[in-house]
């Protein structure tokens, strides 16, 4: 679901209007995704009902079930919308930028950024995720490996343009990921969302060290620029 879906996710006009029936179908759905994560993000995933989410977007019980056959399906496909979404704007924002380093700052600038502007989804994100059945954890496991793949591109990324580094460890990718998710549900879970962006820098030194090591790591978040680091040895 994007920012645009939530920022519009209002009730149909009333009257005669000129929507087609699968504009109709496209609308109440983004309303429903919105309302999964506004009700979800502030009850919890046990606590929320579907008369809970269908009374929040809006929607008779039967609209939510021609949608969504059950509360997991409905909470998947709003975790998967939002996931895929940040994964957009990370690899949009990183693919934009002149080196690997300027990609991983940017990058992870976006993915705190996105989460402490939605405090509902990083707790949906997060927490909930976690407690919402077997299909959300299967999906979790997807998203964890799509930023996984991310991982292993900026790391290609970094071999090219500083050759000598030596290879990943096949760990280090999803160790990475895993640790960022944790520190993110700390903040989440002591109600400080919002700060989360003061992790920058602690979150670019721990990508950079995976991929290029610590001079790099170090370099690139003393503010001191990276390019002043001599290449690798290849038979380091």
């Amino acid at each position: 679901m994007s920012t645009t879906a939530q920022a519009g996710a209002d009730r149909l006009p009333r009257g005669p209007h000129r929507l087609s029936r699968e504009q109709v179908a496209s609308h109440q759905r983004e309303r429903i995704l919105a309302a999964v994560i506004a009700t979800v993000g502030s009850k919890g995933y046990a606590a929320t009902t579907i008369g809970d989410i269908s009374r929040h977007a809006r929607v008779s019980r039967d609209t939510f079930y021609a949608q969504f056959a059950s509360k997991e399906k409905c909470f998947v496909a709003a975790y998967d919308a939002t996931t895929r979404e940040l994964l957009a704007e990370i690899v949009a924002v990183g693919t934009s930028q002149a080196s690997y380093v300027d990609a991983v700052r940017d990058g992870i600038r976006v993915y705190l950024r996105f989460w402490s502007e939605r405090p509902e989804a990083a707790r949906v994100c997060t927490f909930e995720v976690m407690a919402a059945g077997e299909e959300a954890l299967a999906q979790r496991e997807r998203t964890l490996a799509s930023f996984a793949r991310l991982f292993h591109v900026i790391a290609e990324r970094a071999a090219a343009e500083q050759p000598g580094l030596p290879a990943v460890p096949e760990i280090v990718p999803r160790a990475s990921i895993l640790a960022v998710l944790d520190l993110a549900t700390e903040y989440v879970r002591q109600g400080r969302t919002s700060s989360l962006p003061e992790l920058e820098n602690e979150i670019v030194y721990l990508w950079l060290l995976g991929i290029a090591g610590h001079d790099v790591a170090a370099l690139a978040t003393a503010g001191s620029g990276w390019a002043t680091v001599a290449p690798a040895r290849s038979d380091a």
